[in-house]
């Protein structure tokens, strides 16, 4: 007997033990803890056995060992701890991963390290040491909700504290950023610009010089003109970024707005074999004639060197919390820059929202539409009735990404449409204090309001929309659970869901929005072996306690891709 990494027992079978036909042997079978398959027939079985990556046999021990264990069968003891279906990333940015490692985080607690804006500024100056005089500097996790006093990060501070760089501060919404005037140039802003159609430009007071912050369409030079990282610098970022989604047990990871540039990046990973977790990419829809003169739709939804064109993306509004998102009614507290009377605004125009979903359908393929405000919602639904008039409840597999405000009578027209709601619970807790503020009462205890959704029928995801939140898991499922805000505050009790229903919006559910509910989402025969081991069993402990679970092992197709230390 030979200890496993994690001091459980791991048994390498004899010949005397062995039971099975070698053609019927299990490569592994797991046991000695329990195991949640997410499959309502079966919810929890003694062992599981897996063989060429995938899942042979889930069932009673004895049963298992007597048909799958032979003598090259390694015997893995959980000593306790939690087996289940690995995790699926409903919704994140994968690109962005690819880069983390070069960039500073400069989020409020708990998630970073600064509280108001001259600890961004000392993070940045740390952060600058290790960098050439005219070097970019990026930073991210931005939130003005957060800071004290009404205070505001702007061009002048960065401009007088970072003189010899230009600075990029991505907002927390990644909708935006803040950026000092070497970054400005860098990028082709200049003051006295027009505010373009959809974006918001903040201006020094009385006059026309730029302050600082940009966001929605006004961003759009900035996401478009990133410089491109070396070819070394391109794989090293890869396995970089993977390990970030393998850590907290995702095997299948989004990249949820992919421009061209990315996109031709992703491939270059999978070409040189690079990825270890599937990577689903969805062109953004600026992108998406080049994308297809160079990819036709009929290379769609087929995994290449695990890289998969998924369908094409639309936002057709901004953040809740940038102030940025469609209301059909205005904000409590005006708008980003001032306006009196805000509800936001559509970053496309509807006729054009039409015209892109049309677009994505008539070439068969699926489509995800950011809408986060109610009044964002309304033009994603207008949308799929014009563009899937004459079979409106066709199962296209349809996402509305983030579905954040979203109201009752919204929620009945997806289930009539077969519409996806693709939940964001996190913000219960990083953003409902600026909600309730903004929004009023009534309706931030009607964000995300996943328990509505699930009653009616529909099978919701829950994302992370990893780099506006961190990838972890837990935390995506704790605040399904717990709907806890920073101050305190329970953000609409009666949206909480139970733990096998926060963990079903990450696994089974995931995996239905992918259309790939027959190869992953739970522990069941001729799945693939995409597992992962918890150190507690989220659907045991106390509620609270769930944020405080840790990734153990996270396993791709019965090969472990992530160890804890």
């Amino acid at each position: 007997m030979d200890s496993g990494p994690f001091g459980w027992a791991v048994t390498l079978s004899t010949g005397c033990r062995s039971h099975s036909n070698p053609a019927s042997a299990a490569d592994a079978i797991y046991y000695g803890g329990d195991i949640v398959t997410i499959n309502d027939a079966q919810p929890t079985v003694e062992a599981l056995a897996i063989k060429d990556g995938k899942i042979l046999m889930a069932g009673s021990r004895e049963e298992i060992e007597k048909n799958h264990k032979g003598e090259s069968t390694v015997m893995v003891d959980l000593a306790g701890k939690t087996l289940t279906s690995s995790f699926i990333d409903p919704h994140s940015h994968f690109s962005d991963s690819l880069s983390m490692a070069d960039r500073v985080n400069v989020s409020a607690p708990p998630v970073g390290p600064a509280s108001n804006p001259a600890e961004i500024v000392a993070e940045l100056q740390r952060y600058a040491k290790s960098k050439e005089a005219g070097e970019l500097i990026v930073g991210y996790g931005y939130d003005e909700n957060l800071m004290p006093r009404g205070q505001h990060l702007t061009r002048d501070q960065l401009d007088k504290a970072l003189p010899n760089n230009p600075v990029l501060i991505v907002h927390v919404s990644m909708h935006g950023a803040v950026l000092n005037s070497a970054a400005f140039e860098k990028f082709g802003y200049k003051d006295g610009m027009k505010t373009p159609e959809g974006g918001i430009i903040t201006r020094k007071p009385g006059i026309q010089a730029l302050d600082g912050l940009v966001m929605e369409t006004a961003y759009l030079p900035v996401v478009s003109n990133m410089p491109n990282p070396t070819p070394d610098q391109v794989i090293e970022n890869g396995r970089t970024g993977q390990m970030i989604y393998a850590k907290a047990g995702v095997t299948t990871a989004r990249e949820g707005a992919t421009h061209e540039s990315q996109l031709e990046v992703l491939q270059e990973l999978a070409a040189k074999h690079v990825l270890f977790i599937d990577v689903v990419s969805y062109p953004f829809i600026l992108d998406l004639d080049k994308v297809l003169a160079k990819y036709p739709p009929s290379t769609f939804g087929i995994y290449k060197d695990r890289l998969k064109l998924g369908g094409c993306k639309i936002t057709l509004d901004g953040s809740p919390q940038g102030k940025t998102a469609l209301f059909n009614t205005p904000y409590l507290t005006g708008g980003p820059t001032g306006q009196k009377n805000w509800r936001g605004g559509p970053t496309f125009p509807q006729d054009f929202a039409n015209a892109s979903v049309r677009k994505c359908y008539d070439n068969g393929l699926q489509m995800l539409i950011h809408a986060n405000g109610d009044g964002a919602v309304d033009m994603a639904l207008k949308a799929h009735e014009f563009a899937a008039a004459g079979s409106l409840d066709k199962d296209r597999r349809t996402v509305i990404i983030h579905s954040q405000f979203a109201r009752k009578y919204q929620l009945q027209k997806y289930v009539q449409y077969k519409l996806i709601p693709s939940f964001f619970t996190e913000h219960t807790f990083l953003f409902a204090d600026a909600h309730l503020k903004n929004r009023g009462k009534e309706q931030a205890y009607f964000m995300s309001p996943m328990k509505t959704a699930i009653d009616f029928g529909l099978r919701p995801t829950n994302h992370t929309d990893y780099g506006v939140a961190p990838i972890g898991q837990m935390a995506t499922i704790w605040t399904a659970v717990n709907r806890i805000s920073r101050s305190g505050e329970i953000i609409g009790p009666d949206q909480r869901v139970s733990p096998l229903e926060a963990l079903k919006a990450i696994t089974i559910n995931a995996a239905y929005q992918y259309g790939e509910e027959n190869l992953k989402g739970s522990l069941e025969p001729g799945k693939l072996a995409d597992l992962v081991i918890l150190d507690k069993n989220p659907l045991k402990v106390d509620a609270m306690a769930i944020k405080n679970i840790r990734v153990v092992e996270t396993i791709k197709e019965g090969k472990t891709i992530y160890k804890a230390n």
